[in-house]
């Protein structure tokens, strides 16, 4: 469990610089811009790499509470949004304006969902974690950014739906494979 709260700690710790204002920016002026990148991609995919090992080798799963089965219903229904809020972030439109941050948003719902729908100990840490994070994350950046201008046409929007649907359906058909959990069957 150590090895999974410390990937948490590193990944998100790293992806929380901007919460604490001028804190980016202060690193990347005392390391230059280039050195700044190479540590901050370099601790990232430590973290990444140490809370999938931590998740994987928590072993027996310890359950802290067993999860109604409409959790795991209500998670299906959620996780396709939350993929069509990650793709927005990448596509200017009326998806990406209103919500302001796609991305923090759909990690939001998406480790909600998950948590809601999981009661091992090491799935409500690193769900719970990215949970907190991305909440803490959205409403910081709502606080100090303006939104993003106003765009014309729907194709970010539709794009996003599009490619956030498919990818829906792609994670449908393999997450028994990647988490040992089947979603359908």
């Amino acid at each position: 469990m150590l090895i999974l709260i410390a990937g948490l700690v590193l990944f998100l710790g790293v992806h929380s610089l901007q919460v604490v204002p001028g804190l980016r920016t202060g690193l990347k002026g005392a390391l230059g811009e280039g050195p700044y990148k190479l540590i901050y991609t370099a601790v990232s995919l430590i973290g990444f790499a140490l809370l999938i090992y931590g998740k994987i080798i928590a072993h027996p799963p310890t359950t802290i509470w067993a999860p109604p089965e409409w959790t795991r219903h209500l998670a299906f229904m959620i996780v396709p949004l939350s993929l069509i809020l990650l793709v927005s972030a990448y596509a200017p439109g009326h998806i990406r304006r209103i919500v302001r941050h796609p991305m923090l948003a759909g990690v939001a719902l998406w480790s909600g969902a998950h948590l809601l729908a999981n009661g091992e100990l090491s799935a409500m840490l690193l769900f719970g974690g990215f949970f907190v994070w991305s909440t803490i994350t959205f409403i910081s950046a709502c606080l100090r950014e303006t939104p993003p201008p106003v765009v014309k046409g729907w194709g970010g929007d539709l794009t996003a739906i599009v490619l956030g649907a498919l990818l829906a359906l792609i994670i449908i058909n393999v997450h028994m494979y990647l988490f040992g959990v089947a979603i359908i069957g």
